[in-house]
């Protein structure tokens, strides 16, 4: 429940932080390779506020907005495996480690956080890349998610379809507030 609170307090507070920077235009694709089909999906709507002081970031998508190269894989992905009705949204809330170390530039971090994905929390210590303005923070990260982590189940009927761990990568930049 703290971190919901934590959450909430990032997206509405414009004073909080001293170093803040935002974004509500991120992109995250993810890739399923499996046995007899590849499925690829991306969404431009992601939502971040990261402080550079602190290190503490929040990001959020909404699970619906993600687009399917044909509407019955998205059909299905939200209806019957995210369950967006449910679960409209995937957090990440977290922070950089040793993020008094940063600098501006170009430069590798570690973020640790949790996932919430089908409404299920996982810790993950996740590599990214970051570079640093005067004005704004550009990340990028590619990345794993297991689908068993998150309790969503795949039917065996279509197994062979979907990828039991899912390739994510995000790309965003975040401008200061």
């Amino acid at each position: 429940m703290l971190k919901y609170i934590f959450l909430l307090f990032l997206f509405c507070s414009n004073t909080l932080f001293a170093q803040q920077y935002s974004s509500n235009t991120g992109e995250v694709s993810f890739f399923s390779s499996a046995k007899l089909e590849d499925i690829k999906a991306e969404n431009n709507k992601l939502n971040g506020i990261i402080d550079m002081e602190t290190g503490q970031f929040a990001f959020k998508i909404a699970i619906s907005e993600f687009v399917f190269p044909n509407s019955l894989m998205q059909e299905h992905f939200n209806e019957n495996y995210l369950e967006s009705d449910k679960f409209p949204y995937a957090t990440f809330v977290g922070s950089i480690l040793n993020h008094n170390l940063v600098n501006e530039g170009n430069q590798q971090v570690e973020v640790n956080g949790v996932m919430n994905i089908h409404g299920i929390e996982n810790e993950m210590v996740i590599s990214s890349m970051l570079n640093k303005t005067k004005n704004e923070v550009n990340i990028s990260s590619d990345f794993t998610v297991k689908l068993v982590d998150h309790k969503i189940k795949i039917p065996k009927i279509v197994m062979y379809k979907i990828a039991e761990e899912i390739a994510v990568s995000i790309k965003m930049k975040l401008i200061e507030k």
